[in-house]
C-alpha cells in the first residue's frame, strides 16, 4: 500500500547541511518506495541581520568562522561527497540575504522541493549569485514554476516567513535542517539515512504498533 509522509523542513538555501541533509532524506525515501514524501518549505535564517545586499563571501566566513573556517568548510565537503555533493566553495563571491528566496520556496507550495534543489544547485555546485532575480526567474522556469506567479503571493508569503521565524524562535530552533514527520517526530540535523529510515517507518506503522 502507498503512503504519503507530510514533512516539514525548517532550512536556509546556502546552509551546506541542509543540501546534505535532503540528499540524505532523499537516500531515505529511496530505501522506501512505497512511501511518498510531500515537503513544506520552513524558513530558518542562518543569518537575521544579513543585508539586503548581502556581503562577500570570504568576509562573511571571517566574521562568522575566524581562521577555522577551512576545515569547517572541508569536514562539509568531505560529507557532502559522501552524498553525491560536489560542492564548489571556492566559487561562492557572495552571501545573499536569502529572505526573498524563502518567499520564493514557501510560494511554491508542494512544489518548493525541485525549487529548493534547483537553488542549492546553483548556489553551491555553480557558485552563481542566487539573489539575481534574472537567475531566480531561470531557476524557477528550471523548476517548471512561473517566476511572475511566485511572486504575486509575495504577502502572502512574508506572512509565512514571519510566522516560521516566530515559531521557530519559539520552539528553541538553533540550527538547521530540522525535519518534522507527519506532525510528530522531529529530527534536527543531517541524519545518515538509516536514522530517517527509522522516522518514516514510525510515521506509517499502525497506531496499536507505537
Amino acid at each position: 500500500m502507498n503512503a504519503i509522509i507530510d514533512i516539514d523542513i525548517f532550512a536556509d538555501i546556502i546552509c551546506p547541511w541542509c543540501y546534505i541533509g535532503k540528499k540524505r532524506l532523499e537516500a531515505a525515501f529511496a530505501q522506501r518506495p512505497h512511501i511518498k514524501a510531500r515537503y513544506r518549505w520552513r524558513t530558518f535564517l542562518l543569518n537575521p541581520t544579513m543585508p539586503q545586499q548581502g556581503m562577500n563571501r570570504q568576509a562573511y566566513l571571517h566574521a562568522k568562522f575566524g581562521p577555522a573556517a577551512s576545515a569547517v568548510y572541508a569536514r562539509i565537503s568531505q560529507a557532502g561527497a559522501e552524498s553525491g555533493i560536489d560542492f564548489n566553495f571556492l566559487d561562492i563571491e557572495k552571501t545573499p540575504d536569502t529572505r526573498p528566496i524563502h518567499k520564493l520556496l514557501i510560494a511554491a507550495g508542494t512544489k518548493a522541493e525541485p525549487l529548493s534543489e534547483a537553488f542549492y544547485q546553483a548556489y553551491f555546485l555553480e557558485g552563481l549569485d542566487i539573489a539575481d532575480t534574472g537567475l531566480q526567474a531561470e531557476l524557477a522556469s528550471k523548476a517548471g514554476l512561473d517566476f511572475s506567479e511566485l511572486t504575486a503571493q509575495d504577502e502572502a508569503a512574508e506572512s509565512q516567513l514571519a510566522e516560521d521565524l516566530d515559531e521557530g524562535r519559539m520552539a528553541g530552533i538553533e540550527g538547521v535542517p530540522l525535519m518534522i514527520f507527519a506532525g510528530r517526530y522531529s529530527v534536527a540535523g543531517a541524519y545518515p539515512p538509516d536514522i530517517l529510515v527509522s522516522a518514516i517507518d514510525a510515521c506509517v506503522r499502525p497506531a496499536s504498533d507505537r
